[in-house]
């Protein structure tokens, strides 16, 4: 490998680094701010909807679509970054 390529790639990897970091803050302070708000209004946690617990809602409505949007746009940002690698090492 080149000075350049070693360059290039390391390059690549920080990138992937920042955003990897980015959707894992993301999804950790979302995640992480449920027992937070459970913590401070004790009756938000006790209610129910439907005869369900709202916090399994919550986890159902907003906690696994937020992973999955979050995993879907960080594989899109991956791919990108990726390519622009592979764009600027093969067209110089």
């Amino acid at each position: 490998m080149t000075p350049i390529g070693a360059v290039f790639l390391r390059s690549l990897v920080r990138s992937q680094l920042r955003l990897s970091v980015a959707v894992l803050t993301g999804l950790a302070l979302v995640i992480g701010a449920l027992p937070v708000l459970g913590a401070l209004s004790p009756r938000l946690v006790a209610l129910r909807v439907a005869g369900l617990p709202l916090a399994w809602l919550v986890l159902a409505v907003l906690v696994f679509p937020a992973l999955a949007l979050g995993a879907a746009w960080y594989v899109r940002a991956a791919e990108r970054t990726e390519q622009q690698f592979v764009d600027l090492v093969e067209h110089g």
